[in-house]
């Protein structure tokens, strides 16, 4: 199976002023080309995904990617059937030795990019639910966030029963008296098809900074690809 994989987790990435977030990412970015911006895309209005993001912790360094080896940037990354991974976290859920902080889900037209970030205290009584407080259509929604994730899903002519799924992911570091940085610590561009999971974990010096022993992953499941009225339709 042909794959393009490419995941980054580099400690000196792109470090942003939060005051500066609204600026254009292109300006902002000094190696946009290669990390933290991808080409904007032509939508299709025709096919919509339905994709899941899923933010969780776990106190086993080995669960979904081994540390055995050591702890390596270059291995933050595993693509599972989406029930197995469903079923593996529950697993860890029971036995105390994980926790999600947030799961939500986003429908959108092939080539859009979709917003699915993780808010600041999200372990609430509804943190498997999509909370709007926080948009980018609010100036100040940044403040609210632990991390900022992009996903968009695509698809070309040579990737045959396969979709392309892009996502960047910044970690948000926002401080009470306005100041903080915004760094770009994931940049993947990999092949899922319906019904698959790929989970990263999260490995960024900031993050590990943050969770310590704690290990932090994000996970995107593609539930489905469909026509867009028929998903419409299911939706209802």
């Amino acid at each position: 199976m042909n794959k393009k994989f490419f995941v980054a987790a580099l400690s000196l990435l792109t470090l942003i002023s939060i005051g500066s977030l609204r600026a254009n990412a292109q300006s902002s970015c000094p190696n946009q080309e290669a990390f933290g911006v991808h080409t904007s895309l032509i939508a299709d209005k025709n096919i919509q995904s339905q994709i899941e993001v899923t933010y969780f912790t776990t106190n086993d360094p080995n669960a979904f990617i081994s540390e055995q080896a050591g702890l390596h940037r270059s291995a933050s990354y595993v693509n599972l059937d989406a029930k197995q991974f469903v079923a593996q976290l529950k697993k860890l859920e029971g036995e105390g030795l994980a926790r999600i902080k947030k799961q939500q889900s986003a429908n959108t037209f092939l080539g859009d990019m979709a917003e699915l970030n993780l808010e600041r205290n999200a372990v609430n009584g509804d943190a498997r639910t999509i909370n709007a407080n926080w948009t980018s259509s609010n100036p100040n929604y940044l403040y609210g966030l632990d991390r900022e994730t992009e996903v968009s899903v695509y698809k070309d002519a040579m990737s045959g029963d396969f979709y392309h799924l892009s996502l960047v992911s910044w970690f948000v570091n926002a401080t009470a008296n306005g100041g903080g940085s915004k760094t770009a610590d994931l940049d993947a561009d990999i092949l899922l098809k319906p019904g698959q999971t790929a989970v990263f974990k999260l490995v960024s010096n900031n993050e590990v900074k943050r969770s310590g022993s704690v290990r932090s992953y994000v996970a995107i499941t593609m539930r489905s690809v469909n026509n867009a009225s028929l998903a419409s339709l299911a939706r209802r």
